[in-house]
């Protein structure tokens, strides 16, 4: 029997988006930094090289932007087939931002307007975000899983109360 991803498997790729967000959200700054206290912001440097470091630039901000989105609204689909499809997803998505960084220090010093890690960093996160819209749209459910609540919780108790039944009947017609 196969063994389909579980929930928890969703939401450990949830910390993971959050955290590789993060991280790259502050390379995003370094670079900046680095393009303005290395390169003198790029003044003087040839249009070809100066639009390299810029649009990759951008693009790890978007690979930070994106990752932090699917860490902070990303949810288990309720069936497994959806979370599969997340998983395999999120897989490309987490990966970009890393191909992008090492496209930024080596496509500007390249000969000629080859772009060997930027051009798959973008098709991976494109390919990975179209399969987070097929979980969505083939979860036939048409519901996610809900977030895990320890039993005990102020929380888990208001959402089992919510369940049962008013004893007066109150609210209902």
């Amino acid at each position: 029997m196969e063994r389909l991803p579980s929930a928890g498997a969703t939401r450990l790729l949830r910390s993971a988006h959050l955290a590789v967000g993060l991280v790259f959200l502050v390379v995003f700054l370094g670079t900046g930094q680095y393009m303005d206290l290395v390169h003198d912001h790029l003044r003087g440097m040839d249009d070809v090289r100066r639009m390299l470091f810029r649009s990759v630039h951008i693009y790890l901000l978007l690979a930070a932007l994106l990752n932090l989105a699917l860490g902070l609204y990303l949810r288990p689909g309720a069936e497994a087939p959806a979370r599969l499809l997340q998983i395999l997803g999120s897989l490309p998505v987490l990966v970009a931002p890393a191909l992008l960084l090492q496209a930024f220090f080596t496509e500007p010093q390249l000969a000629e307007l080859a772009r060997p890690y930027t051009r798959p960093a973008l098709y991976s996160m494109l390919g990975g975000m179209l399969l987070h819209l097929l979980a969505v749209a083939g979860d036939r459910s048409g519901r996610r899983a809900p977030p895990a609540m320890p039993p005990g919780s102020a929380s888990a108790e208001r959402q089992a109360g919510a369940s049962e039944p008013s004893p007066t009947g109150a609210g209902h017609r």
